[in-house]
């Protein structure tokens, strides 16, 4: 089996979209669970994050940075469910306000909403750049910064594998064999890592991704 960390994934949506097509060779309904997104919300009141809170997807990531400051990531995949099935949400329609001008037709083709919505004026909602992730305190990048994965190997010591997954993936086959595509947090991938080896799973080429994670990313490993 192999792994390899898909360290050249572009952060343009764009150039993300053309990336998956070309090099990946994915759907973009494939695509769409590893790429991620991360935003800071500022709110005047609590009510309208504990309602979001409540129906909180699998695999968000999201955090308090200060009173009624959050950080929120999650990928396109869950974001085009959240429109298809929450956009009753305060939180959700700002959200599609702002994204439905960030991002390219393509991310949110047939999740949209079929009438007009209304901003929330008490909700303000932004989208980080890497380069503003860079910024933050390291207990924060270790669980924001995500890092996105690709398996090969044969089926079933891949099953096996994506059994311990803590995000969404999907599996392509090839005339090679199978692939798998997932995504993980520094810390998720830690704790992957950690369960790989001690299962006896390709410890050397786990350990080596590691260091290759830890060379980029020195100041998350304190925090982990």
């Amino acid at each position: 089996m192999q792994i390899r960390w898909l360290n050249t994934l572009p952060e343009d949506p764009q150039e993300f979209l053309h990336y998956s097509k070309k090099v990946l060779k994915l759907p973009f309904e494939d695509a769409f669970k590893i790429f991620y997104i991360t935003l800071r919300l500022e709110s005047l009141s609590e009510s309208p994050i504990y309602k979001f809170l409540e129906r909180l997807p699998w695999g968000v990531k999201f955090d308090e940075l200060k009173k009624r400051q959050y950080l929120l990531s999650l990928s396109i995949s869950t974001l085009r469910e959240l429109f298809q099935e929450h956009l009753d949400l305060r939180l959700v329609k700002n959200l599609y306000l702002l994204l439905s001008k960030e991002l390219p037709k393509d991310f949110l083709k047939g999740a949209s909403p079929k009438h007009s919505i209304v901003a929330s004026q008490d909700i303000a909602v932004s989208l980080l750049r890497e380069k503003d992730k860079a910024e933050l305190p390291a207990f924060l990048k270790a669980k924001h910064q995500i890092l996105a994965f690709r398996l090969e190997g044969e089926c079933e010591k891949l099953l096996e594998v994506a059994s311990e997954f803590l995000n969404p993936w999907c599996l392509k086959k090839t005339s090679e064999g199978i692939e798998v595509f997932t995504s993980f947090s520094i810390s998720e991938f830690v704790f992957f890592s950690l369960k790989l080896k001690k299962k006896e799973i390709e410890r050397e080429q786990v350990e080596g991704l590691l260091e290759s994670v830890k060379a980029l990313f020195p100041e998350c490993f304190g925090e982990i």
